[in-house]
């Protein structure tokens, strides 16, 4: 890893800076109706905040995950346009494609150039393996048990399989696993505080975010040395 505490404190800069006008994008983006979703809507304060605060973490974990290398543009578009949807989606329980196809256009541009920088092409194509793969997994998970997550969960996780590929099978393995943790966890912790039972959904894609960056930036991968 390259200078990861550059990397991470330049994509929370970002983001930081960024966040005002995610936090208007949390109120448009979910709405189907508006055809000029992208101009965002004027937001409270207290969305401003919350949205600040979900930006700069996941500005950090990306940019570390990312070091000072040529995939940090690329991991600081999936903290920018990971933002909004982990709002979004803990407030109306979606993830709207808008910003999901937003975030895998990135991907691909940002990762092709990252690769052509490097010029390492075989981590991109075990990227886009890694997406397939975990798209795969989440979708025959959706058919199995529907009640478990939404196809906006299945696509985002495409998205997020594409940047654990980039450092290896494990990753893909333990970031989606990791993804899964945390999402018991916070059912747990809802249960626990009565602010759900068994039958409530819980939103997934904030989890499915923060378990591949949190593996990424602090390498939570066992050793096979």
């Amino acid at each position: 890893m390259v200078h990861p505490v550059l990397g991470a404190v330049v994509a929370a800069a970002v983001c930081l800076v960024a966040s005002p006008y995610l936090a208007r994008l949390t109120l448009s983006a979910p709405d189907l109706d508006d055809r000029r979703w992208w101009a965002g809507r004027p937001s409270s304060t207290r969305r401003q905040l919350g949205t600040a605060l979900v930006a700069v973490v996941l500005g950090a974990l990306a940019g570390a995950a990312a070091g000072w290398t040529a995939l940090l543009p690329a991991f600081a578009a999936v903290a920018l346009l990971g933002t909004p949807l982990v709002v979004i989606d803990f407030a109306l329980h979606r993830l709207p494609n808008r910003l999901v196809f937003a975030a895998a256009g990135a991907e691909a541009v940002l990762g092709v150039l990252a690769a052509a920088v490097r010029d390492d092409w075989s981590q991109l194509l075990r990227g886009v393996a890694g997406a397939a793969a975990v798209f795969a997994a989440l979708f025959l998970l959706r058919l199995v048990s529907p009640r478990s997550f939404g196809y906006g969960d299945v696509k985002l996780g495409g998205v997020l399989g594409g940047y654990l590929g980039w450092f290896g099978w494990l990753y893909v393995f333990y970031g989606v696993f990791a993804g899964f943790v945390l999402g018991a966890v916070l059912a747990l912790l809802l249960m626990l505080s009565r602010r759900a039972s068994m039958k409530t959904a819980i939103p997934f894609g904030p989890m499915l975010i923060a378990g591949p960056l949190l593996v990424l930036a602090f390498d939570l991968v066992p050793s096979t040395g």
